[in-house]
């Protein structure tokens, strides 16, 4: 078997990857192709000797090194030990192919056990343990268009004030499908340690004609410097986002989203102000066994079930 190449934490070039690599490990990777147009999508199958798995998702990431071209960041689930994957980049437009890039087939190999540094004072064990499972179902992915430029209305005793207003945006997934009107946006307030403390109104009009509201609170995180850098209005690339939305409606085919706590996790690309994050809902079931908790009557779990 091929011995693995280390991985770096920088992205790979997707036509430099090695053949073999650490087990265990996601790998970051970058794709540079003709892409010139906002709607463009990029996703990497993956495929073994039986099956087609979920593609993998990249996020644009500036100029590519070719005239024309644009680069693309992804990040590679882990292979276990002895898999052998093989990836295609394909750039979409419309439902349409525009371009391939050349499959690479990679193999997951255990990295050599490294011995573990002597600790100087053991960590205490503290017997605490999750007690409940939960579940993550997902919803919808969301994409935003934002207004430019946003409107900064400076420091103020608290931070730094900036309002990102919603130009337009859609939602699509296995349980909400919805274009975005453009009367919301993010009043949000950057501290003076970096962190976008986001509060976000969002109206959904759905294919059936529903109107959803929701409001969104959470962490959008510019870096230690974020604040000292907002104020000349630099940012990072591609920030994270992390949201806890709430929804609000009327309407009878969706009632179900008014009892719904929901997490969103993505990035905001900063060049061209486009949010993307993914939407799920989270429920909590049963105590587990080793809870040592009473057993109670919860209906089962929907989605990708934890603990």
């Amino acid at each position: 078997m091929p011995s693995a190449t280390p991985v770096r934490d920088q992205p790979i070039p997707f036509g430099d990857l090695p053949a073999a690599l650490p087990a265990g490990r996601p790998v970051p990777v970058s794709c540079d192709m003709p892409s010139d147009h906002p709607s463009d999508l990029l996703l990497i199958g993956r495929r073994d000797a039986t099956r087609e798995y979920p593609p993998v998702r990249a996020t644009p990431y500036g100029s590519g090194g070719a005239p024309g071209s644009k680069r693309w960041l992804a990040t590679l689930p882990a292979l276990a030990a002895g898999d052998r994957m093989s990836f295609t980049p394909t750039l979409m437009r419309a439902g349409l192919i525009v371009a391939t890039l050349p499959a690479r087939t990679l193999t997951g190999v255990q990295p050599s056990p490294v011995p573990p540094e002597p600790a100087a004072d053991p960590p205490l064990a503290t017997g605490v343990i999750p007690r409940y499972q939960w579940a993550s179902e997902f919803l919808g992915a969301l994409t935003i268009q934002l207004a430019k430029p946003p409107e900064s209305f400076g420091a103020v005793p608290e931070g730094l004030n900036i309002t990102f207003y919603i130009a337009s945006g859609e939602i699509h997934g296995p349980r909400i499908n919805a274009r975005i009107r453009g009367e919301g946006g993010d009043w949000m307030l950057v501290r003076r340690d970096g962190v976008g403390m986001a509060d976000v109104r969002i109206t959904y009009e759905t294919n059936d004609g529903a109107l959803l509201l929701s409001r969104y609170y959470g962490i959008f995180d510019l870096g230690p410097d974020g604040y000292e850098r907002a104020l000349r209005e630099d940012y990072d690339p591609v920030p994270p986002l992390v949201l806890a939305p709430r929804f609000t409606t009327s309407h009878p085919s969706w009632l179900w989203l008014n009892r719904l706590q929901c997490l969103a996790v993505g990035r905001v690309t900063m060049a061209d102000l486009i949010v993307r994050f993914d939407l799920f809902a989270i429920r909590v079931g049963e105590p587990l066994p080793s809870s040592g908790l009473p057993p109670v009557d919860a209906p089962p779990l929907v989605g990708d079930v934890h603990g």
